[in-house]
């Protein structure tokens, strides 16, 4: 590293800081130079906010800062506006999408015994919290539908994964 270079820390701390969303590992590397560990910059800089307010974590296939769990009721509190419920068949379909996916609308409104509303996924979509993944390769090739990294930071969740033992139910032949 040359006298002029930045610290790679204070630099990823920074990116962290300035980005709405997670930072990848391949923006960290474009940003911090590919000599560099990332592994070993994500575990001072975690280690440099245990005990603030904020904290590092995984969300996805990236890292951001969020608020310390034991402050975020309290922020809550005082800055948000209460969120927006979803309605309870748009709630019931996402769920199904991060169950299934990739999923499409005549697999959603089976598994559902009910007509999927176009305002649903229309809704879900506008939320960010679904997206098109593509075409079943099936006569008349319907849409494919999947979750998005919006819908992981949404409900805190690093990946799928963690919604495994809640949708269990939800998973296996349509």
């Amino acid at each position: 590293m040359t006298s002029s270079s930045p610290d790679p820390i204070r630099l990823a701390e920074a990116l962290l800081f300035q980005s709405s969303g997670p930072v990848s590992r391949t923006m960290l590397a474009r940003a911090l130079g590919e000599d560099v560990e990332i592994a070993q910059i994500l575990t001072e800089v975690g280690r440099r906010t245990v005990g603030l307010g904020f904290e590092l974590v995984a969300v996805g296939e990236g890292w951001m800062f969020r608020t310390a769990p034991d402050l975020a009721e309290a922020l809550r509190v005082l800055l948000e506006r209460p969120p927006e419920r979803l309605p309870r068949a748009a709630l019931e379909v996402l769920l199904l999408i991060a169950a299934r996916q990739p999923v499409t609308r005549p697999e959603i409104e089976s598994f559902r015994d009910a007509a999927l509303s176009q305002k649903t996924l229309a809704l879900l979509q506008e939320k960010g919290l679904i997206r098109s993944v593509g075409r079943k390769p099936v006569p008349g090739q319907p849409q494919l539908w999947g979750t998005t990294e919006t819908f992981l930071v949404t409900y805190g969740l690093r990946s799928l994964a963690e919604l495994d033992p809640l949708l269990e139910g939800l998973r296996g032949p349509l």
